[in-house]
């Protein structure tokens, strides 16, 4: 049950910041040194997500050639890098992960 209710608390939380940020017709309005700064806060929460995924394994930080969170997530980059296409790394990298998973 009271998970139930967090998980409607947020999303109502969640939902009203937006709406009220993002409705035209509604008088609030942001500054553009808000606006520039709430920009980085996407990036900045899916490197906090994506971090720890990549280089702990074990409860321990790993930089080997055995992590293939690490070796798929480098070539997620230079794929990022070369490509400018998001699809197409997204795809790419699922399938260097799996390889390195299964097959090497």
């Amino acid at each position: 049950m009271d998970t139930w209710v967090t998980l409607f608390a947020v999303a109502a939380l969640v939902f009203g910041s937006r709406f009220l940020l993002m409705e035209p017709w509604l008088p609030l309005k942001l500054s553009e040194t808000v606006q520039q700064v709430l920009s980085f806060s996407a990036p900045a929460v899916l490197t906090a997500i994506a971090a720890p995924i990549v280089f702990i394994r074990e409860d321990q930080f790993s930089l080997s050639m055995g992590n293939h969170y690490l070796i798929a997530g480098i070539i997620v980059v230079f794929l990022a890098l070369m490509t400018r296409n998001i699809l197409l790394t997204v795809i790419l990298g699922m399938l260097s992960f799996l390889l390195l998973r299964h097959v090497i």
